[in-house]
Protein backbone atom coordinates (compact mmCIF):
# COMPACT_ATOMS: atom_id res chain seq x y z
CA UNK A 1 0.00 0.00 0.00
CA UNK A 2 1.51 2.99 -1.00
CA UNK A 3 5.07 1.72 -1.22
CA UNK A 4 7.00 4.14 -3.03
CA UNK A 5 5.59 6.97 -1.18
CA UNK A 6 6.18 5.29 2.13
CA UNK A 7 10.26 4.96 1.45
CA UNK A 8 9.84 8.98 1.26
CA UNK A 9 8.88 9.28 4.64
CA UNK A 10 11.98 9.66 6.75
CA UNK A 11 11.80 8.80 10.39
CA UNK A 12 8.83 6.13 9.57
CA UNK A 13 8.82 3.40 11.84
CA UNK A 14 5.99 -0.02 11.36
CA UNK A 15 4.81 -2.52 14.03
CA UNK A 16 4.83 -6.08 12.45
CA UNK A 17 1.91 -6.84 9.87
CA UNK A 18 -1.73 -8.04 11.57
CA UNK A 19 -2.69 -11.61 11.00
CA UNK A 20 -6.46 -12.43 9.80
CA UNK A 21 -7.29 -13.97 12.39
CA UNK A 22 -5.93 -11.10 14.07
CA UNK A 23 -8.27 -8.48 12.81
CA UNK A 24 -10.92 -10.70 12.84
CA UNK A 25 -10.45 -10.58 16.50
CA UNK A 26 -10.24 -6.81 16.28
CA UNK A 27 -13.48 -6.60 14.54
CA UNK A 28 -15.49 -8.93 16.80
CA UNK A 29 -13.92 -7.39 19.87
CA UNK A 30 -15.01 -3.90 18.96
CA UNK A 31 -18.54 -5.33 17.12
CA UNK A 32 -17.49 -4.08 13.78
CA UNK A 33 -16.48 -4.61 10.34
CA UNK A 34 -13.41 -2.72 9.25
CA UNK A 35 -13.03 -0.93 5.86
CA UNK A 36 -11.18 -3.02 3.57
CA UNK A 37 -8.41 -0.57 2.91
CA UNK A 38 -7.94 0.01 7.22
CA UNK A 39 -7.58 -3.73 6.64
CA UNK A 40 -4.86 -3.49 3.90
CA UNK A 41 -2.62 -1.46 6.32
CA UNK A 42 -3.36 -3.83 9.49
CA UNK A 43 -2.09 -6.57 7.09
CA UNK A 44 0.69 -4.43 5.55
CA UNK A 45 1.81 -2.32 8.56
CA UNK A 46 0.06 -3.19 11.50
CA UNK A 47 0.33 -0.34 13.61
CA UNK A 48 2.88 2.85 13.37
CA UNK A 49 3.94 5.23 10.71
CA UNK A 50 6.08 8.45 11.63
CA UNK A 51 7.63 9.14 15.09
CA UNK A 52 4.93 10.63 17.38
CA UNK A 53 2.48 10.48 15.08
CA UNK A 54 1.11 7.18 14.40
CA UNK A 55 -1.82 5.51 12.85
CA UNK A 56 -3.12 3.11 15.51
CA UNK A 57 -3.63 0.10 14.61
CA UNK A 58 -2.82 -3.86 15.93
CA UNK A 59 0.34 -3.56 17.85
CA UNK A 60 2.63 -6.43 17.76
CA UNK A 61 0.13 -8.85 16.26
CA UNK A 62 -1.86 -8.04 19.84
CA UNK A 63 -5.67 -6.86 18.45
CA UNK A 64 -6.43 -6.57 21.80
CA UNK A 65 -3.53 -4.67 23.13
CA UNK A 66 -4.07 -1.58 25.69
CA UNK A 67 -1.23 0.39 24.63
CA UNK A 68 -0.90 3.44 23.47
CA UNK A 69 -0.78 3.05 19.42
CA UNK A 70 -3.50 0.31 19.82
CA UNK A 71 -6.55 0.74 17.51
CA UNK A 72 -8.69 -1.37 20.28
CA UNK A 73 -6.90 0.41 23.28
CA UNK A 74 -6.96 3.97 21.96
CA UNK A 75 -10.66 3.72 20.68
CA UNK A 76 -11.58 2.55 24.66
CA UNK A 77 -10.21 4.94 25.97
CA UNK A 78 -11.42 7.69 23.86
CA UNK A 79 -15.19 5.92 24.66
CA UNK A 80 -14.36 6.12 28.75
CA UNK A 81 -12.73 9.76 28.60
CA UNK A 82 -14.23 11.57 25.98
CA UNK A 83 -17.79 9.69 25.41
CA UNK A 84 -16.31 8.77 21.97
CA UNK A 85 -20.17 7.01 20.22
CA UNK A 86 -19.70 3.25 19.43
CA UNK A 87 -20.28 3.95 15.37
CA UNK A 88 -16.75 5.77 15.81
CA UNK A 89 -13.35 3.67 15.67
CA UNK A 90 -10.06 5.49 16.66
CA UNK A 91 -7.52 5.35 14.28
CA UNK A 92 -5.37 8.23 15.17
CA UNK A 93 -5.59 9.57 19.27
CA UNK A 94 -2.53 11.72 20.34
CA UNK A 95 -1.97 13.53 23.66
CA UNK A 96 -5.95 13.41 24.85
CA UNK A 97 -6.91 16.54 22.06
CA UNK A 98 -6.73 14.95 18.39
CA UNK A 99 -8.86 11.76 17.77
CA UNK A 100 -9.40 11.00 13.53
CA UNK A 101 -11.88 7.71 13.69
CA UNK A 102 -13.37 5.51 11.19
CA UNK A 103 -17.05 6.47 10.86
CA UNK A 104 -18.62 2.97 10.66
CA UNK A 105 -21.98 4.77 10.58
CA UNK A 106 -21.33 5.77 7.38
CA UNK A 107 -20.24 2.85 6.00
CA UNK A 108 -20.66 2.52 1.83
CA UNK A 109 -19.46 -0.46 -0.08
CA UNK A 110 -16.31 -1.50 1.87
CA UNK A 111 -15.56 1.95 2.43
CA UNK A 112 -16.48 4.61 5.34
CA UNK A 113 -14.64 8.02 6.11
CA UNK A 114 -12.12 9.60 8.20
CA UNK A 115 -13.69 11.58 10.69
CA UNK A 116 -12.08 13.97 13.01
CA UNK A 117 -14.06 14.00 16.19
CA UNK A 118 -13.95 16.79 19.22
CA UNK A 119 -12.76 15.69 21.95
CA UNK A 120 -13.78 18.89 24.15
CA UNK A 121 -16.94 19.33 22.96
CA UNK A 122 -17.71 15.71 22.12
CA UNK A 123 -19.23 15.21 18.51
CA UNK A 124 -17.54 15.29 14.68
CA UNK A 125 -16.34 18.27 14.01
CA UNK A 126 -15.67 17.38 10.54
CA UNK A 127 -14.89 14.81 7.48
CA UNK A 128 -10.89 14.28 6.72
CA UNK A 129 -11.13 12.12 4.11
CA UNK A 130 -13.44 9.89 1.98
CA UNK A 131 -11.85 6.83 3.70
CA UNK A 132 -9.10 5.09 4.44
CA UNK A 133 -6.88 4.83 1.82
CA UNK A 134 -7.23 8.17 0.68
CA UNK A 135 -6.36 9.61 4.70
CA UNK A 136 -2.97 7.17 4.36
CA UNK A 137 -2.42 8.28 1.30
CA UNK A 138 -2.53 12.44 2.50
CA UNK A 139 -0.73 10.80 5.75
CA UNK A 140 2.45 9.60 3.54
CA UNK A 141 2.33 12.73 1.23
CA UNK A 142 2.23 15.31 4.06
CA UNK A 143 5.58 13.77 5.45
CA UNK A 144 7.07 12.65 2.48
CA UNK A 145 10.15 14.55 1.63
Amino acid sequence: MFGELVEKVEDIEWFESASKESIQKLEESLNTTLPKSYKEFLKTYGAGGVVDEDISGIVENNPLSLEGGSCYGDTLRAREDFNLPNHLISIYYHDDEVCWCLDIKAFKEDECPVVSYDVFNEKVSNKIANNFRSFFKEYLELRAE
